[in-house]
């Protein structure tokens, strides 16, 4: 079962700035981001640099925390994401996971020590990120 708030996109969309050894990087739409993650295995990048690019992200959080000041961030700027805040959007139960929008829409999955159930839509979330957070393009 899903959860989900009214007119928020789930796909991100972006300029694929490069492509290399399984990894893409992405300048999202209207930021100065250059944002690092894997493809997932034998995933091939499906447009040329500089060209648009839409797709999911995936990640793992380490543990979420509620926020209670601040806006939407992911640090650091240039590079593999390692701290995100945002909103959540939309809460996957079955799946233990929320979509959170920080900057760009991400498909984000609790440890077994937090509960999706436990989460409320429109919260305000920090968390730290696990190493081989994915870009899945859509073709």
């Amino acid at each position: 079962m899903t959860v989900e708030s009214p007119r928020f996109p789930t796909i991100c969309r972006a300029e694929l700035l490069r492509a290399a050894g399984g990894c893409i990087v992405i300048r999202p739409v209207s930021t100065e981001y250059a944002l690092t993650f894997d493809l997932p295995a034998k995933t091939a990048c499906p447009v040329a640099v500089g060209s648009r690019i839409e797709g999911n992200i995936r990640a793992r959080a380490q543990k979420m925390h509620h926020a209670h000041g601040g806006g939407e961030f992911i640090e650091p700027l240039i590079g593999s994401p390692r701290i995100v805040q945002g909103k959540i959007r939309e809460i996957d139960l079955a799946g233990n996971a929320l979509l959170i929008e920080a900057i760009v829409p991400m498909w984000v999955s609790l440890t077994a020590s937090q509960a999706a159930a436990e989460m409320e839509l429109g919260a305000l979330m920090n968390f730290y990120v696990e190493s081989g957070a994915t870009f899945q393009p859509i073709v």
